[in-house]
């Protein structure tokens, strides 16, 4: 079962950060998951939420600020002093800093209806990378996953479920030759994994951080759980 570092090594460091992701390095971390949004001058930075208030308390949505301005903003220090001043990368940094030693499961936050055509910024910055094959496109936002798949015929697709219909996503997934369906843990059972299965889609499970329920997952099948404890695999 494949071990994803969950916006980095995010239980040791503060999420969707250069530390984070370095820290998942460090931890042998073989794919690792981050989040993109779009900032107002049109680069893809990495945030989970749509504005700054949970990780920096700060007012506004993140297409309001620049890129240059959000790598100045800190989103460490709520986690730990010891990250005060961390900022907001851009995608392309992350892809530097982690280069081929990872794959790379990159969820987009939101399609083209909030962010102005993000599909194609990512569509050409993956296809600058050495190695597409390490790259996995997510979303819940369904719509940009098909806008992303007319634009690239060869990319990896993960199928974020959120609330669509079990059946709906079958279909949509084979439309998109989807390569895994990503689901919550509160949503896998082993009848969805068999089924998957049976169509040839993997099974991603988020965010799962206890040994013991990575071990129950894995015996129905499932074949990578996101986590932000990525060291968790040395004890599996």
């Amino acid at each position: 079962m494949e071990f994803i570092a969950h916006r980095g090594a995010s239980a040791h460091a503060p999420e969707n950060t250069l530390a984070s992701f370095k820290k998942a390095l460090e931890m042998k971390a073989k794919a690792i998951e981050l989040d993109i949004a779009e900032s107002r001058d049109g680069r893809l930075v990495v945030i989970h939420d749509d504005d700054l208030k949970r990780v920096a308390k700060m007012p506004g949505r993140v297409e309001t600020y620049t890129a240059a301005r959000m790598k100045k903003i800190d989103v460490g220090s709520w986690f730990s002093k010891e990250y005060a001043g961390e900022g907001i990368p851009t995608l392309e940094e992350v892809f530097k800093l982690v280069g081929q030693m990872a794959e790379i499961n990159v969820e987009m936050k939101g399609g083209c209806r909030i962010y102005p055509k993000i599909e194609e910024k990512l569509c050409r910055l993956l296809k600058k990378q050495a190695a597409q094959s390490r790259f996995l496109i997510s979303s819940f936002d369904h719509e940009a996953l098909f806008h992303f798949r007319a634009l690239d015929g060869d990319a990896r697709i993960g199928y974020l479920l959120g609330r669509t219909s079990k059946s709906r996503a079958f279909r949509e997934m084979a439309e998109l030759k989807a390569e895994s369906l990503n689901l919550s843990a509160r949503q896998v059972n082993a009848r969805i994994v068999s089924e998957a299965h049976s169509k040839g889609f993997k099974v991603l499970v988020y965010t799962v951080n206890k040994i013991k329920e990575a071990r129950s997952l894995e015996k129905i099948g499932v074949d990578g759980i996101f986590t932000n404890f990525p060291e968790m695999k040395n004890d599996f």
